[in-house]
Formats: structure tokens, C-alpha cells, sequence
């Protein structure tokens, strides 16, 4: 699914009329038919059930008409609300406007004032007997707080009725850019956003306003919308099998453990071996050919034969050890940075010497991401190779910022350090970001409380390092590999509840899911 930002939607819109002639009430016309039409599919027939619209006075009202008025052809009874002075509605929401109080049979409700006493009462019990709701107030245009009449209809519209309530674009009050509550925003059972999904649906508290949501299609050509830059997209199944497909030893072709990619992970210290454990199983479950990984002295007979299928050997900084670092970089076809490193001056200058002198993608993670805070240049010599999967505090300290600030414009961060590092970034969360130097992002739309345990980002990072290592470029990578730990997170929900798997019972179900998309891929 695409994303673009409200700023390009409307410069699409403007191409279909100044390039294809399509004027802009032909294309008010299909949005809103479209939401009529979705809503006869869930709701069947009228039958003389109440359809309420609520309508503002911009393009997002004349939405509203149109579907007040094709509700009305097929036998609902329509009250509509319009939110403002009808002086100001503009020249293509008056057409439809015009058409729907033409028809005849629609109650027209002005609201030029918030309503109080009498007429809040009036329009709850309208609320409140309707079988649909149409939210048409605001749109993608929205830049300030609301302003009454609207913000008390938006607010209105907080979960209470069990109408089905539609969103025409966006929930009105909710920044369509940021995904920020201007002032009060519509609750919907359904958004059908127009030409493409947008930011603030994905971003801050978007995610928290709508159940479903779908694309209408209004006539924008494919490519027009492929071209559209910086443009963003969900990470979904078609994403994923589009990423995995990409690869080099894919589904049906032969192969051996060379063609599949030798993965070096650098991890692991005295009392957290385990990370580097989780990265290196995680890698080895997302289809590496081999790994490598290299740890502390200290704790590598530990780790040795912990995991029979993965290779152990002793690392650490210093120059002395730069032959050593070498020889042991050689031949490998991605590295894996960080996990339970460490964050002494030794492994500072052990990433640094890996950045310098590795040629080959990095993904790099916690302790890499400190030593990376500390030293900022230290990412020059691996500028277009690199991913790095902070966590929000992780990025603050990256950033220099505070983590409410990160938390407040999550892809302006995310965006902000993959130029700076000239790097893909991974900013994770409940719904995990990834930017690109060039602002092309992507989200996992998958909240899921059971990957809130320590140990998964570790995991994260070896099955980005694996598909690096298998040949993925670095944002393709990173997409798939949010993508695949997305989906072993819903599998692992499904074995131990939202509360029991661990993160060691991951690597199992990144296998799984990834099992799952190239199946589905081969069956397409």
C-alpha cells in the first residue's frame, strides 16, 4: 500500500485535471460514490434507515454531498449537518451541494455556531438512530486546531454510537501529515483515503482513531503514483514478497551455503552473551548460509557450541588487531554490529575499525548505535551500506535530542538521521519506521505487546544482517526484515499469548513467516 503526503495527493489531483482533463467535480463525485458504495456492501440496502453526514465547508464536504446524495437515490433517509457559513464552501463542494439539496428529501442541518442545549441534544439523538456515518469535515487540508462549530461535532463522534462511521480520507481533526490530534478527532470503524494512504494514519495517535481502512481509487494513472517522491508504503505482505523474490537464491533456484551469504555478527560481552546468541540464531533462521560471529575473549568459550551451526572466534579493538580484524572480515557478505557489545573505548574503536575497513553492508545496533553517538563520524566510511535500528532512545542520543522529541515526530527523526548518517534507518516502536537518505519510508502497521520483551530487537538485527548478507540492498533489507520479525511476532502471540514467548522462541517463527510469504509468492 502507498503512502504519499497530502502535499502530493493534491498536486496528483491537479495533473488528472491539467494533463487528462478530468475536472475536479467529476473527481469529488467518484470518491464520494465510492464511500456510498462500500457502505451498500457492508450495509445492504436503506430501507429507510438513517444515514447521517457530517460536512464541513472545504473538499472534504463536498465528499459528504455526494455521498448524502447517492445514499438518498438508494432508499436511505439522509440528514446532513453542514459545519459552517455555505458563503464559504468552495466552488466544487457548492456543485455537490447544490445537487444534493436539488434532490430534494435530505434534511439539511446549518451549523454555523457550536451547538448547545437543544441542538447538541438534536444532533446526538440523530447520531445516535443512525445505522451509518459519514465524516466529511476536514480532510487532508487541515492545519490548525479546530475551530467550532466542528471541533464539537468532532468530538461527538468519540466511539459512543454503534452507527458503522466512515471517514472520507482521514478522521477529521487528525493531521493527515503527522498524525497529530488537532484540538478533538473523528473515531471511525473506516477511513477510505483517496489516491493513496496518508502519513498521519501511520504516525503519533493516527493509528489510534480507525479500525480498517482502504484506497479509492479516483483515477490516478499507476505510474504517476510509482514516480511520487518521497513517497512512503506499508509493509505488507505484497512488500515482503516482492523484497524475498528479489534475492539471489530464491524460491525453486539451487544453491549452496556461499550463494546464501556468510553473515559476520559482532556482538556479545561478559553477561550479555545472549545477544549475541539471539542476533546470531535470528540470522541463521532468515536464511544466511553461514555465520560468523565474533565475540568478546573473555566469553568465547562460553558461546562456543552453544548454537553447533554457528561459528565462534575471539574479537576486540585496538590497532594492534587490525590484521586480525581483517582476515576475519574477509569474505563476508554483510556484518552485524553491536548487540551486547559493550561500551568501553575498546569496542568504540572495534566499530570504528569495522566501518572502516569492511566494504560490505552493516547493519548496526545498540552498543554499535552508542559508539556511533559518541563518534558521529565514525559512520562516514560506511555512508550507502549502512542500516542502523535504534530504539527511541537510542535515536534521541543519535540526534541529540530529547526522546519526547523523537516521540512527538517520529519520521522527521527517522528521516533526519538517515540523511545525517547517510544510512536506512530502523527507528522501532509498536509501529516500526524505516527511512532512507533520499526520504523514502515505510511502517509495520503490527502493534504487538508480545515483542515487548528484551531481547527481540537482537533478533531484529540478525534477520537484517541475514537478508543483507543474502544479497538484499540495504532498504529492501531493512523492509523485509521489520516485515518478517512483524509476522514471527504475530506467530509468537498466537503460541504463548501477548505475554509469555520470549524472545529466544523468535528465530523459530522468523523462519516460519518467512516460510509463509515465499509460499505465498510461489503460489501467486
Amino acid at each position: 500500500m502507498h503512502i504519499a503526503e497530502p502535499h502530493l495527493v493534491r498536486q496528483l489531483d491537479q495533473r488528472l485535471t491539467q494533463e487528462l482533463g478530468l475536472q475536479p467535480e467529476l473527481l469529488m463525485e467518484t470518491a464520494g460514490r465510492a464511500i456510498a458504495d462500500e457502505i451498500g456492501r457492508r450495509l445492504g440496502p436503506g430501507r429507510e434507515r438513517w444515514a447521517v453526514v457530517l460536512a464541513g465547508v472545504g473538499n472534504n464536504g463536498g465528499d459528504g454531498f455526494v455521498v448524502g446524495r447517492v445514499l438518498a437515490c438508494r432508499g436511505w433517509r439522509v440528514e446532513c449537518f453542514v459545519a459552517g457559513e455555505l458563503a464559504k464552501l468552495t466552488a466544487t463542494a457548492r456543485v455537490h451541494f447544490d445537487a444534493m439539496v436539488k434532490l430534494g428529501g435530505i434534511e439539511l442541518r446549518k451549523v454555523q455556531q457550536a451547538p448547545r442545549g437543544a441542538e447538541l441534544q438534536g444532533l446526538r439523538r440523530s447520531l445516535g438512530r443512525a445505522a451509518v456515518i459519514v465524516d466529511a469535515l476536514t480532510g487532508i487540508g487541515l492545519q490548525s486546531d479546530l475551530r467550532e462549530p466542528v471541533l464539537t461535532l468532532a468530538s461527538q463522534l468519540d466511539g459512543r454510537y454503534r452507527a458503522l462511521t466512515v471517514a472520507a480520507d482521514v478522521p477529521s481533526g487528525l493531521c493527515a501529515a503527522t498524525g497529530l490530534v488537532r484540538g478533538a478527532a473523528v473515531h471511525c470503524h473506516l477511513v477510505m483515503t483517496m489516491v493513496a494512504a496518508k502519513p498521519g494514519l501511520f504516525l503519533n495517535h493516527g493509528p489510534e482513531l480507525w479500525r480498517e481502512l482502504q484506497v479509492v481509487d479516483i483515477g490516478v494513472p499507476p505510474a504517476w503514483l510509482e514516480r511520487c517522491a518521497p513517497r512512503g508504503s506499508v509493509i505488507d505482505t505484497e512488500l515482503l514478497t516482492a523484497a524475498l523474490a528479489s534475492r539471489p537464491g530464491g524460491p525453486g533456484e539451487l544453491g549452496h551455503k556461499n550463494s546464501h551469504g556468510h553473515l559476520f555478527v559482532v556482538a556479545g560481552s561478559s553477561g550479555k552473551g545472549g545477544a549475541a546468541l539471539l542476533c546470531s540464531h535470528a540470522a541463521l533462521r532468515t536464511g544466511a548460509g553461514l555465520v560468523t560471529l565474533g565475540t568478546a575473549g573473555e566469553i568465547r568459550g562460553q558461546l562456543e557450541g552453544r548454537l553447533p551451526d554457528v561459528m565462534v572466534e575471539a574479537i576486540r579493538g585496538g590497532a594492534s588487531e587490525i590484521k586480525r580484524i581483517e582476515k576475519l572480515i574477509a569474505g563476508k557478505a554483510a556484518l552485524a554490529v553491536g548487540p551486547g557489545l559493550g561500551t568501553g573505548a575498546a569496542e568504540v574503536d572495534l566499530v570504528a575499525r569495522l566501518l572502516a575497513l569492511s566494504t560490505v553492508p552493516v547493519v548496526l545496533d545498540a552498543d554499535g548505535l552508542s559508539a556511533l553517538a559518541q563518534k558521529p563520524d565514525l559512520a562516514e566510511p560506511a555512508a550507502g551500506r549502512l542500516v542502523l535500528t535504534p530504539h527511541p532512545g537510542e535515536m534521541a542520543r543519535l540526534l541529540g535530542k530529547e526522546v519526547a522529541e523523537v516521540e512527538a515526530d517520529r519520521l522527521a527523526a527517522a528521516r533526519e538521521a538517515a540523511r545525517r548518517f547517510a544510512a536506512v534507518v530502523v527507528l522501532k516502536g509498536p509501529r516500526t519506521l524505516v527511512a532512507a537518505p533520499d526520504g523514502t519510508w515505510s511502517v509495520a502497521n503490527a502493534p504487538n505487546a508480545a515483542l515487548a520483551k528484551a531481547g527481540t530487537g537482537d533478533v531484529l538485527t540478525g534477520a537484517i544482517g541475514a537478508l543483507l548478507a543474502r544479497g538484499l540492498a540495504p532498504l529492501a533489507a531493512a523492509q523485509a526484515g521489520v516485515g518478517l520479525h512483524a509476522r514471527a511476532g504475530v506467530l509468537l502471540r498466537a503460541a504463548f499469548g501477548g505475554r509469555g514467548g520470549l524472545a529466544s522462541d523468535l528465530p523459530e517463527r522468523l523462519a516460519a513467516a518467512m516460510a509463509e510469504i515465499e509460499l505465498a509468492g510461489a503460489a501467486e
